[in-house]
């Protein structure tokens, strides 16, 4: 007996050994995988839809780490990053659906520190401000879920939009690695939505997120390259990556919106359309919310590129989206909240560029000045 645990004791410490030799090996020779710039990791808190291209996965959580902060993220039973809501009124104030992209969702802030929460504290639980944010959505995909969003009652809708790039995400088929639908005709009287059936291209969970797993994920390269390899090996069946669609040629990154007297004229009618497209899809929006009697406002949310920091050796600031944006709104009828004017890039981060907490702040101000606005029902 002693003989047999005392080579189980040596095969034990020789394994360890191994191990702790192949992570010294894998820390040196392979590539940091960990995410420390500005690239898509939230996805690990995603799912495929094949209706909207992804979508918050309900109840998965874990810490999203970047460079420059890190915090826990916890996806409800509803699918929002925010706390458990139930559909019935709660009790916790006027109801206000928010909808958004990372920005609204919160890349750069813990829960506590988004506008939403920052809102809610500030007028005392007055206003409840139900999170719906999904990086990387767009107004297209804010459009298809309003049944959703109203199933909640909400006495009102706000939707942050993207400048610097909501424009693109409206209109093109394949963004940030994965499909999505996209409208890139009016058809008369409303936006013609396409891209199905979606391709599910890629895998949404890239990492584990609770257990041993989200333990290991954390701290070991030789266990993530073990993963990566072994998930390869399996050949799980994906679609086949069918390329771009939509207003193909319109620049992803929105140059010919920014500056339209360098596009050539070809460039200059894509750009033309793209915002057609959206005011087509605003339009359609706020149509439906006022049929069911729902407030609606569109919060501007700047980036970078308003302020220069996007397109170098170009003049700054460039109002030119939020410009075409205002212009849309102001047609249409529909509120705008703009906090443009008080922000600056010392409320971005340095290498992330969404917003620090003290933009999230000045949004917040505008936002609870528009709520608390509206008027009595």
């Amino acid at each position: 007996m002693r003989r047999a645990l005392a080579n189980l004791a040596l095969l034990l410490a020789s394994c360890a050994v191994a191990l702790a030799l192949g992570e010294a090996i894998a820390r040196r020779a392979l590539p940091d995988d960990r995410q420390v710039e500005a690239t898509a990791n939230q996805y690990r808190f995603y799912r495929f839809d094949p209706r909207l291209g992804w979508a918050n996965a309900a109840l998965r959580h874990g810490e999203f780490r970047r460079q420059e902060f890190a915090y826990p993220v916890r996806i409800n039973a509803h699918g929002m990053r925010y706390r458990e809501v139930d559909r019935a009124r709660s009790g916790r104030g006027t109801r206000v659906a928010v909808l958004g992209d990372s920005f609204a969702w919160g890349i750069g802030a813990a829960e506590a520190e988004r506008f939403t929460e920052r809102v809610e504290r500030a007028t005392g639980g007055a206003f409840e401000l139900l999170n719906f944010g999904v990086s990387g959505y767009g107004p297209v995909q804010h459009l298809l879920v309003l049944d959703e969003v109203l199933a909640f009652r909400p006495r009102a809708v706000v939707l942050s939009f993207c400048l610097g790039n909501d424009f693109a995400d409206n209109v093109l088929w394949r963004r940030y690695g994965y499909y999505k639908p996209f409208v890139a005709e009016v058809a008369p009287g409303a936006p013609r939505v396409e891209g199905y059936p979606l391709p599910n291209v890629r895998e949404f969970i890239v990492s584990e997120t609770s257990g041993a797993g989200a333990w290991l994920d954390e701290r070991s390269r030789l266990y993530r390259a073990a993963r990566a390899a072994l998930r390869a090996k399996a050949g799980a069946p994906v679609a086949e990556d069918p390329g771009q669609r939509g207003l193909v040629g319109f620049e992803e990154n929105q140059r010919d919106l920014y500056f339209p007297e360098r596009a050539t004229p070809e460039a200059r009618a894509l750009a033309t359309r793209a915002v057609a497209v959206n005011a087509a899809i605003l339009g359609a929006i706020a149509d439906r919310l006022r049929r069911e009697g729902v407030a609606f406002a569109v919060v501007l949310a700047p980036t970078k590129c308003e302020y220069g920091a996007c397109f170098p050796g170009e003049p700054a600031p460039n109002p030119r989206a939020r410009d075409h944006l205002l212009a849309t709104l102001g047609r249409l009828g529909i509120d705008a909240i703009d906090p443009t004017g008080e922000m600056t890039l010392a409320d971005f981060w340095a290498v992330d560029g969404h917003w620090r907490p003290s933009g999230h702040d000045k949004v917040a101000a505008r936002v609870q000045a528009w709520l608390e606005r509206l008027p009595a029902r």
